[in-house]
């Protein structure tokens, strides 16, 4: 009995892996974002882009490159205007057919063009998590919640995006 039960057990879970073999491939997206900073003294948010290209190795795992306007935030001391690029892994966890939850961690690389006389780049850290949701085979709708980290200041980037999966 205990052994027809593992068996049993055995043959769902891979036909399960079977079942996420076919979620993987090239995907490409872009989005809209709404950046918020940690500073109160900086004005509160402003809206910008997000461009994404990455590739699924299966259900699990994916890693993904984007390209972010982080956007511009004014008080009267500072005047920031940036963009960064980033490297991330995702670990995501099929919930049903259609619906992936993932966390993402990773490294960006930005620029920040300041007041007139100041210009900084760096490379931070970055992290996040969100949900995918497939409306057809190979096209699907993201909602993501990343933590950008720009020097001092931390960035809260909530994105809506789109992308097709090949």
């Amino acid at each position: 009995m205990l052994f027809r039960n593992l068996g049993f057990i055995s043959l769902l879970s891979l036909l399960s892996f079977q079942a996420l073999a076919d979620d993987k491939g090239l995907y490409l997206g872009a989005g809209v974002s709404n950046i918020e900073t940690d500073k109160s003294h900086l004005s509160d948010e402003d809206y910008s882009y997000k461009v994404f290209a990455g590739y699924r190795l299966n259900g699990y795992l994916a890693f993904e490159g984007a390209f972010v306007d982080l956007g511009q935030f004014k008080d009267k001391n500072l005047d920031f205007d940036g963009k960064s690029v980033q490297a991330s892994a995702h670990l995501g966890f099929p919930l049903g057919q259609r619906v992936r939850v993932f966390g993402s961690v990773g490294a960006h690389a930005w620029d920040a063009d300041g007041n007139a006389s100041d210009d900084d780049t760096g490379v931070n850290l970055t992290y996040g998590a969100g949900v995918e949701l497939d409306v057809f085979r190979n096209i699907g709708i993201r909602a993501e919640y990343e933590v950008l980290e720009v020097g001092d200041i931390n960035l809260n980037q909530t994105t809506a995006s789109a992308f097709i999966l090949w």
